[in-house]
Formats: C-alpha cells, sequence, structure tokens
C-alpha cells in the first residue's frame, strides 16, 4: 500500500464548500462523522460504505448522500485502489430538512456532480452556490429532521468538546451522571453511533482541520486540538481522514 503522504489528493474551498479529491488511493478510514452534509462522487474503482449497520458498494459513477453527524465508513475493497470526489456542505447551503442517507444512480446527477467539482476546481464562486442548489433540489425525496439526543449525550458531547486540551475521564463523566462508565458509554453510542473516545477524537480532528485553514503552524495545532504529541496527532489525522495534517494544511494553502 502506498505511504499516505505519497497518495494524490487535494482539499479546495470555497464559501459554504469544500472539496476533496483523491485518486488511486487503497488507504481506509475509521469510523467517522462530519459536521457537514457530505455527498461522495467514485470515479473509479469499489467503495464499501458502511453506516446505521448497512454496507453499500459503491462503484464508479455512484453517488452516496451522508446527512451530518451520522457515522459511517467508507473504505476500499482489499487490495484495490479508487478514486473519488467528496463535497462537504455547509448547513447554511443544505435545504432543510436535509437528503436522506442514499445512493443514487443516475448518469444526469453524476453529471451535475461533476459541474460542481468543475466550478470548485476553477474557483468560480459567483455561479457555485445555483449549481449546489440544482443538485440539492434534483436529489430523491427529503428526509424528517435528525432525533434529538437525549439530554445526557447532549451534555456529555458538551463536557468533551468545552476543553479539548483537558477533556474530563469518563470515570469523572460517570460519577458526575451517577451511572456507570459502561452505562454511559453504551446510552452515547446508542444516541450517536460513535464512543465518547471516537466523538472526543473527531471532535479534536475537526478543530484542527479549521485551525490549519486559518493558517497556523502544525505545532500549535497540534497542542491546541489536546493531542498528546506530534505523533500522535499525525496518527488520529490520518486514521480519521485518511491524509496527513501537512498533505490538508498545504493543499488547502495551494487552493486559497
Amino acid at each position: 500500500m502506498p505511504i499516505i503522504r505519497d497518495i494524490q489528493q487535494t482539499f479546495r474551498r470555497l464559501p459554504g464548500v469544500e472539496l476533496r479529491s483523491t485518486w488511486r488511493s487503497q488507504q481506509a478510514y475509521k469510523r467517522h462523522s462530519h459536521p457537514e452534509l457530505s455527498i461522495g462522487a467514485i470515479l473509479d474503482g469499489q467503495t464499501c460504505c458502511v453506516c446505521h449497520q448497512q454496507e453499500y458498494l459503491l462503484q464508479a459513477g455512484d453517488l452516496i448522500v451522508i446527512p451530518a453527524l451520522t457515522p459511517h465508513s467508507c473504505n476500499p475493497l482489499a487490495g484495490q485502489a479508487r478514486s473519488y470526489h467528496m463535497l462537504y456542505l455547509a448547513q447554511e447551503t443544505c435545504p432543510q430538512p436535509e437528503p436522506t442517507l442514499q445512493v443514487i444512480r443516475n448518469p444526469q446527477l453524476f453529471h451535475q456532480y461533476q459541474q460542481i467539482v468543475t466550478l470548485i476546481e476553477h474557483g468560480n464562486a459567483r455561479e457555485l452556490p445555483a449549481a449546489i442548489d440544482h443538485l440539492l433540489n434534483a436529489l430523491p425525496g427529503n428526509g424528517n429532521l435528525p432525533s434529538t439526543l437525549r439530554p445526557l449525550s447532549q451534555q456529555l458531547q458538551a463536557a468533551l468538546t468545552d476543553n479539548l486540551q483537558s477533556p474530563p475521564t469518563l470515570d469523572a463523566l460517570a460519577y458526575g451522571f451517577s451511572l456507570r462508565k459502561e452505562t454511559l458509554i453504551r446510552a452515547f453510542k446508542q444516541d450517536t453511533g460513535l464512543t465518547p473516545g471516537s466523538f472526543l477524537n473527531i471532535a479534536r480532528v475537526e478543530f484542527a482541520k479549521s485551525r490549519l485553514r486559518a493558517g497556523e503552524a502544525l505545532a500549535d495545532v497540534s497542542y491546541q486540538s489536546g493531542f498528546a504529541d506530534q505523533s500522535h496527532f499525525h496518527r488520529t489525522f490520518v486514521n480519521y481522514t485518511a491524509a496527513t495534517p501537512r498533505q490538508y494544511a498545504r493543499s488547502i494553502s495551494d487552493n486559497k
């Protein structure tokens, strides 16, 4: 398998949207989620996406719509490479309610998606909002608004993200909620699809991405995000994004 820093991939941002483009990669992700609605397009090869305990086998020409905060993994088949685009759409860009989780095999919609990619690659912020609206309005069906988390899970999320550098331990949180630690973890996973540890890692990675986009140094971002050291930062970032922090920072900087 190629070293991840050698995988060809770019990250581009325009207001309200980020585009990730990755070519011929065998790199896998850990189960994760995004704060934005994400729409992926498979360009070459096959990808197995697991979401809500269901597997979806995606092939070239397929689109997959993943609502915000939905835990999932989208990984290549063993020993095979695939190429793909991922669009991440900010909340203000999306209709309410958001489109449902779905796999779409529709050449016309795939072509619309590719037109959005071209606009982003050329930095065409003027025509981009209308093109995104056109695609979102053409997606089959809208779902229900996401269910509200139970107060316990909401409070646990807030406690974990209030101080990324020094979050409370699960033992301390369980004591504060007058629950067994195992009960706390099980209830949180039932609500969010993630363990508290995975949720914290994802929150740290998303915060790190925001600071890298702001142009801050890798060492500073690692500390601000709560990682024990640069090695821990690098390893966790790769596990949840299939890119290195330096790749992400350099690509975003090159495409400003």
